[in-house]
């Protein structure tokens, strides 16, 4: 595993060296080391995943990423000016086509929306942090059983002690399957 630096990063993402240089200042990316000159180096395969694991929210700023491909904003390849490709000298039939079609955008926008909140409604979404509070609790949850699971055991193993191993195994089995059965009925799963 060779260590890059941030321009060769940035050109593997297909970003701007200034905006890989942002997204490592706000903890998008992960630094793995200095080479001698004190400069940043990356790991390429922690990188790509920690890109690929940020790339949809960052898609979805200010709903981007429910866009037509076409519309989703900034200005478009080969455009000098900052007017989004739209030339002020020029009047005529092409604005309405481009209102039209930005219209047509919004109104798919809103529609995406509309469909997402029914989702979440509808209980097919789960929030977040929804999902967090469970896991905490099923996290908690089995912490008890397994911690519990010591204290069951220790007066079983030191009542064999002229036990073979195939005792062992057995007892350690049956209990290793009493555990599973436990933690199943507090998930909710038997």
């Amino acid at each position: 595993m060779e260590l890059i630096k941030n321009n060769e990063m940035a050109e593997i993402l297909g970003m701007k060296p200034s905006a890989f240089a942002k997204g490592v200042r706000n903890g998008r990316f992960t630094i793995a080391g200095t080479d001698e000159k004190r400069q940043a180096l990356f790991n390429p395969e922690e990188v790509v995943r920690q890109y690929e694991a940020t790339r949809h929210i960052a898609e979805t700023q200010n709903h981007a990423a429910l866009m037509p491909p076409g519309l989703r904003g900034g200005r478009p390849k080969g455009s000098k000016n900052r007017t989004n490709g739209y030339d002020y000298s020029e009047g005529g039939a092409d604005d309405s086509a481009k209102f039209l079609k930005a219209k047509l955008a919004k109104e798919a926008m809103n529609a995406r929306l509309l469909e997402l909140k029914y989702k979440v409604r509808i209980g097919e979404l789960i929030e977040k942090s929804e999902v967090q509070k469970q896991g905490a609790e099923l996290g908690t949850i089995m912490q008890g059983a397994i911690q519990s699971w010591a204290s069951r055991l220790a007066p079983e193993f030191a009542a064999m002690k002229d036990a073979d191993e195939h005792d062992f195994h057995e007892r350690l089995k049956k209990e290793s399957n009493s555990l599973i059965i436990e933690i199943r009925k507090y998930c909710g799963i038997i």
